[in-house]
């Protein structure tokens, strides 16, 4: 199918969040034309409210993750190149109370080695040090958000279900995240609600510092280019996206025991971000009907960074075999 035909294919991407994002800049590098709807503005997405390095929490199955990981790593690797891009590569201290699941990305990584987390004060069962990609937030989806622009509208409207788009578009690519519960009716998707609050960044602290274990807190000290993210809060089914003052209290305590340098930090603020759980991924084409296609790529928990290059990648060629097949 040639670049002109593309072209005459209009596909709506729904949800402006990373993988929404990340997932129309894939579509339009193929050469087909992308309209994207949000039912929000970015600010007001997960993806926003994020503390982001490349590392899944909480997103299944591991054998589609680290395909996708892979793909997603590569990409950060070509982005560290270019200095405005909003991805710069760190060392990441990881301290595991509980045996850590999703450790088996480490063999996608240029750099990791075993440490004793006794000698930094965190007696645990394995700890890590990773040179990891970190995401700064504002920056980095500012710029994938440009790029998009260029060549795509971003459309701030509710859109009950992928049929409201028919036949106006000739496929739909659904990146809704925890709002997939209700757009395509999905009883298996549920928030995994995450709190984190933003304080200045002392002098000196570039390292990030992570203690992994299997209960609603998940403490993180993530510094980015100006403020350091503090994590946070892991609660499955909690739909509340107002912060709790109690929570930015035990987070800033857990954060400042673990890098005491970070205890007299100014609050910048806090925000509340509901993650899309599921017990996996769904990315599929599902043919509501005849001529109705729809993509489907949401339920990446707190993996959307870690994987939204590999499933961008990955919408692209399905949506491209979709209507090379119809051309046969």
């Amino acid at each position: 199918m040639n670049e002109t035909t593309l072209k005459t294919k209009r596909i709506a991407v729904v949800g402006q969040g990373v993988i929404g994002l990340a997932s129309a800049l894939r579509l339009i590098e193929r050469g087909f034309s992308v309209e994207i709807f949000s039912k929000e503005e970015l600010a007001a997405t997960t993806s926003m409210s994020a503390g982001a390095y490349w590392w899944p929490h909480k997103a299944y199955p591991q054998n589609r993750i680290v395909q996708w990981a892979k793909s997603t790593h590569e990409e950060y690797v070509r982005l560290r190149a270019d200095s405005d891009s909003g991805v710069h590569f760190e060392k990441h201290f990881r301290f595991c109370i509980d045996p850590d699941d999703s450790a088996y990305v480490l063999e996608l990584v240029e750099h990791w080695e075993k440490i004793d987390g006794a000698r930094y004060g965190v007696p645990c069962g394995e700890a890590y040090l990773v040179v990891l990609p970190v995401i700064d937030v504002p920056i980095f989806v500012t710029r994938l958000r440009e790029r998009v622009t260029q060549h795509a509208n971003i459309h701030i409207a509710e859109i009950g279900n992928p049929s409201e788009l028919f036949p106006d578009f000739d496929l739909v690519v659904n990146c809704t995240g925890v709002w997939a519960r209700e757009f395509v009716n999905d009883p298996e998707v549920f928030p995994i609600r995450g709190q984190v609050v933003r304080v200045s960044r002392p002098e000196g602290l570039r390292e990030s510092t992570r203690i992994y274990q299997n209960d609603d807190a998940l403490t993180l000290v993530l510094p980015r280019s100006s403020d350091v993210i503090l994590g946070g809060t892991s609660e499955n089914g909690n739909w509340d996206r107002n912060p709790s003052e109690a929570d930015t209290a035990d987070i800033i305590r857990r954060c400042s025991e673990l890098v005491p340098k970070i205890s007299d930090c100014e609050v910048l603020g806090t925000t509340v971000g509901l993650r899309p759980g599921r017990r996996e991924v769904r990315l599929e084409l599902e043919m509501l009907a005849e001529h109705r296609p729809v993509i489907h790529n949401y339920g990446h928990g707190g993996g959307g960074y870690t994987v939204a290059w590999g499933c961008a990648d990955e919408v692209a060629e399905i949506a491209s075999d979709y209507f090379a097949a119809l051309s046969d």
